[in-house]
């Protein structure tokens, strides 16, 4: 759908000038270095985050003597959506310069991925290249490496708790990201040692779920499986009613989760990673990777990775 005219038309005063200079102000915090990475005057820079707070009606940045002391409440809250904006727009570019993709592609994916921001990405691809068909199967990381093995995915998103940095035969391997594992619930008082603990996992085969239990037992504390299943939300669902615990990672919490905090005894989590395999070399495979490894999902997650 397309956005209101009269929206349109009122935000056509903020433009990209205004907003690549927040952003590197807010990372350098500093207008002079600002100016340097973006090749524009510091007083250019300046005038450019003024006006865009002028837009919003708002601060953005704590300003003392002319230096940046911070972001404000406002400027922090809406930091993150700018990165996303401007990440979305060069995505878009970088596809609109490659070549038109044609043929098909059967791709895997953990049940774990964001369902929205995969399948929107997947369905501007498509739009972009006419020719271009592409199946997707959701299924269990150790599945989709046993069907990628057989020959019956072309290319798949690979969940990994114990890293294997070892590539196939043939194809690519490529890491999308990293993140430490964390506990959560819906409040801080299911965790419960005077008994078992509940725990909420994937099915068999997820590496989330082999993580928790590895980490339950070498820290020699009593569980049971409260809740699994194969889906992601249907597993937040059961973490929102109060079930039990569960372990994801940082890319896949929003608000609300409430991370379990040491001062309850769980046991510290592994860092885990997502990575993009393939055993096809073609064109149209590579380059369908390439977008994959763009996707602004992925870019903020390496932002984060530890």
């Amino acid at each position: 759908m397309l956005p209101d005219v009269s929206t349109l038309s009122q935000s056509r005063a903020i433009t990209l000038e205004h907003l690549r200079a927040f952003t590197v102000v807010a990372h350098c915090r500093s207008f002079q270095k600002a100016g340097v990475k973006l090749c524009r005057s510091q007083s250019a820079v300046t005038q450019a985050v003024k006006r865009l707070e002028a837009q919003l009606n708002c601060t953005l940045l704590y300003r003392s003597h002319g230096h940046v002391a911070g972001l404000t409440p406002e400027g922090e809250r809406i930091l993150p959506e700018i990165v996303d904006v401007l990440l979305r727009l060069e995505h878009v570019i970088q596809a609109g310069r490659r070549p038109e993709l044609k043929g098909r592609i059967q791709v895997g994916i953990p049940p774990s991925f964001s369902a929205v921001e995969l399948q929107g990405a997947v369905a501007r691809l498509l739009a972009l290249n006419p020719g271009l068909q592409i199946g997707i199967i959701s299924d269990m990381s150790s599945d989709l490496e046993q069907m990628l093995a057989e020959g019956s995915l072309d290319v798949a998103l690979i969940n990994q708790y114990r890293f294997d940095d070892g590539t196939l035969p043939q194809g690519m391997f490529q890491e999308l990201c990293r993140q430490p594992l964390l506990w959560l619930c819906n409040a801080q008082k299911v965790v419960n040692h005077a008994g078992e603990i509940p725990l909420l996992t994937y099915s068999a085969g997820s590496p989330w779920r082999t993580a928790a239990v590895d980490a339950l037992d070498q820290a020699g504390l009593a569980y049971n499986f409260a809740y699994v299943s194969a889906s992601y939300e249907s597993l937040c669902s059961s973490l929102l009613a109060g079930f039990g615990v569960t372990v994801l990672p940082g890319w896949d919490i929003d608000e609300r989760f409430c991370i379990v905090d040491g001062s309850y005894g769980l046991p510290t989590l592994p860092v885990v990673r997502t990575v993009l395999k393939s055993r096809s070399q073609s064109t149209v495979v590579q380059q369908f990777c390439d977008f994959i490894a763009g996707l602004p999902f992925f870019v903020r997650a390496r932002e984060h990775s530890p």
